[in-house]
């Protein structure tokens, strides 16, 4: 049996925007949670949530790590290669920040 992972504390999150086919745009929240010791096993996890986005059920996904530092820096990392996955299955315009194409998330292409 799994565990439920909560989001917990949000210590970072940045706003998007997605504009669809037809010119409309919404945001995209992008939220990063607190890394947390695992209950069921010696790892951590960081939990992390993308709401807004059509590609996307509502949902806390967790990432872990040998320890906090890890587990925050692999969510970190995790997140600009599932927005990227998001882009290229929506037949859209994408994603912009600050009304640019770079996400600025330090992953290639973000």
């Amino acid at each position: 049996m799994s565990a439920e992972y909560g989001l917990g504390q949000v210590i970072a999150s940045r706003e998007l925007a997605f504009t669809a086919p037809d010119g409309t745009q919404r945001p995209v929240l992008l939220e990063v949670g607190l890394p947390c010791r695992d209950p069921e096993g010696p790892d951590w996890y960081c939990p992390y949530r993308i709401t807004g986005h059509p590609g996307v059920v509502d949902r806390v996904t967790a990432i872990f790590g040998v320890d906090s530092l890890q587990a925050l820096q692999l969510a970190l990392t995790r997140l600009p290669g599932e927005l990227r996955e998001l882009n290229e299955s929506n037949d859209a315009a994408g994603l912009t920040f600050l009304g640019g194409t770079d996400l600025m998330l330090g992953g290639e292409g973000s």
